[in-house]
């Protein structure tokens, strides 16, 4: 099993605290264990023994806690940091309350696979909406209409530590360009920002999976792949208010 990062830093919005009854997403109870517990057990299941959490988090046996450090990629790049001889790293986000072991095995075992064979450096799993929807109706998704059907990106993903932390300020960067067209423009380019665009509402056979993978991996000076899953607990994470409520989280 590889080693694993979870990241579960920074504070939760003044309405999401409210939602869950405290400051931190990961400590919200969920079918009576927090959502770091459930991720932590998916891990162990699957017989993960090195697990790092990047947060301000109770200390544990279970795992090794390093300080948030601001934000989502300085997060991500102290744990990729913390583990940057492993040849790949698994990292997931703190709030997939429907993780299990034998989801965490599969993704692992296919990625490895398509890393190796692609030589890539970067994994993230792409599962149909639909499926989604199917399993758990109440939760939202964020999903993308691409040429081979309507996805929604998966968190978790599997990564190599020494290809990513020599981009570590042009991700930076794209991430805090994440809300502004204009930045976003500048880094992938005009041209691509208006093919996303018109694919989302009158060509959405502009946009296929090779395309995105071909953006990220000019974006992460590495290259990256999209792996097609089939499990929604990959993919379905509580990030909204209503997402808690529809669960009765207090």
């Amino acid at each position: 099993m590889l080693p694993v990062v979870i990241l579960a830093g920074g504070k939760a919005k003044p309405e999401l605290q409210a939602a869950i009854g405290g400051p931190h997403r990961a400590l919200a109870v969920v079918g009576g264990k927090t959502l770091l517990a459930h991720v932590v057990e998916a891990m162990q299941e699957a017989g993960a023994t090195s697990i790092c959490v990047v947060g301000d988090m109770p200390m544990s046996l279970s795992y090794h806690v390093l300080p948030d450090h601001g934000d989502f990629v300085a997060n991500l790049f102290a744990g990729l940091s913390f583990f940057n001889e492993e040849p790949f790293v698994l990292i997931s986000t703190c709030d997939l309350p429907f993780l299990t072991g034998n989801v965490v095995l599969r993704f692992m075992e296919d990625s490895l696979q398509l890393a190796k064979r692609e030589h890539a450096g970067f994994i993230w799993p792409v599962v149909p909406v639909s499926l989604c929807y199917e399993r758990f109706p109440q939760i939202r998704r964020t999903s993308l209409r691409l040429s081979e059907g309507v996805f929604t990106g998966g968190n978790l993903a599997l990564i190599a530590p020494k290809a990513l932390l020599k981009q570590q300020a042009r991700i930076a960067s794209a991430y805090a360009a994440r809300k502004s067209p204009l930045r976003l423009a500048k880094l992938l380019g005009a041209s691509a920002l208006l093919r996303l665009l018109l694919s989302q509402t009158l060509f959405p056979s502009l946009l296929t999976i090779s395309w995105l993978e071909a953006r990220v991996s000019n974006l992460l000076g590495s290259p990256a792949r999209a792996l097609r899953s089939e499990y929604p607990e990959l993919a379905t994470d509580l990030d909204r208010p209503e997402d808690f409520r529809a669960l009765k989280v207090r």
